[in-house]
């Protein structure tokens, strides 16, 4: 193993040796609304990531900048790449603490294009110690002494999927910077699109939109994929689904008759395999022997398998509707 971190887009990253072309906004997302505030010492999951957005918020709604509120969303982001560590203990380790205000400089360099000022610094820290104190009074009833800290924002300690603070971060990310980020993309949609995938046709993922579009391959026909094609030629932000071909149904179809335990039942549909039309036989032969619903039901599952491994190979990030 090399001294670093394999991170959620696949980027290698050396938490002591850090290269900011290696930060990523989207691991910062992801990872944060995947670590648990307090070191898991929490009545309910609540995330560094939910934290964040919360601080991101009062900055907003206190009327500071747009640099303030993405200041805000940013502070806790070396977390990212070196965990989260309880304030007193923390208080004990120079060393770690150099390390995370070189990474947590380099952050902001990259996406505030310059360091906190003194003035910054001390507003941040007055939103982070405010919302502190209602952390530890909400997610462990701790009783808080001295004035209690005026905010602007309603709070909702309420459990959250993980990927609703991922996007919600990513959303206010470019809200207050401007900057897109590609859009998440449903593993569901991905594989209704490998459903009704036809000849002579071909489908792109839009990554700033997370939109799926279909255009025939001779864009003679229609003067609209014409002008699709002209710009799927012309953006980057395009990528190409697999086609028929790429999906490999016939070797779907085998896989599926290799798991039937009744001898006749596989004997019939390797024959329809072997058959001069094997795509149309095989078809009849899962009517006719009573399997075509848990065919299809296989398929679907294969090709969640396949859509998701798309998605890594092409760093896409996705998610599934059941789990939102």
């Amino acid at each position: 193993m090399g001294n670093y971190i394999t991170t959620y887009t696949g980027k290698h990253f050396e938490p002591t040796n850090p290269d900011p072309e290696s930060i990523r906004i989207e691991d910062i997302a992801h990872a944060l609304s995947l670590i648990c505030r307090g070191n898991g010492h929490v009545k309910t999951f609540w995330s560094v990531g939910q934290h964040s957005i919360n601080c991101a918020k009062e900055a907003w709604a206190r009327g500071l900048s747009n640099r303030m509120a993405l200041a805000c969303l940013l502070h806790d982001a070396s977390e990212c790449y070196m965990s989260d560590i309880p304030r007193p203990f923390k208080k004990e380790m120079p060393e770690y603490r150099a390390q995370e205000e070189r990474l947590l400089e380099m952050i902001y360099e990259k996406f505030l294009h310059s360091p906190l000022t003194s003035e910054e610094q001390a507003q941040l820290k007055e939103i982070d110690d405010a919302m502190l104190w209602y952390d530890l009074k909400n997610l462990l009833d701790e009783t808080q002494f001295g004035v209690v800290p005026d905010i602007h924002i309603d709070l909702d300690y309420s459990v959250r999927p993980f990927q609703e603070v991922e996007i919600e971060y990513l959303e206010l990310f470019c809200q207050y910077s401007g900057e897109e980020t590609s859009k998440p993309v449903y593993l569901e949609d991905i594989v209704d699109a490998f459903e009704s995938c036809m000849d002579e046709w071909s489908q792109f993922l839009n990554t700033k939109t997370g939109e799926i579009i279909s255009v025939s391959d001779d864009p003679g026909l229609c003067d609209l994929d014409e002008e699709m094609w002209d710009e799927i030629e012309n953006e980057d932000y395009y990528v190409k689904l697999p086609d028929q071909y790429e999906l490999h149904e016939k070797r779907i179809m085998e896989a599926f008759t290799e798991t039937c335990t009744g001898g006749s039942v596989a004997n019939r549909l390797w024959k329809a395999l072997s058959s001069r039309h094997p795509y149309r036989a095989f078809k009849d032969a899962i009517a006719e022997t009573g399997v075509r619903q848990k065919y299809f039901a296989f398929r679907t599952l294969t090709f969640f398998r396949m859509a998701e491994d798309w998605c890594r190979e092409h760093k896409v990030r996705f998610f599934r509707k059941s789990d939102m």
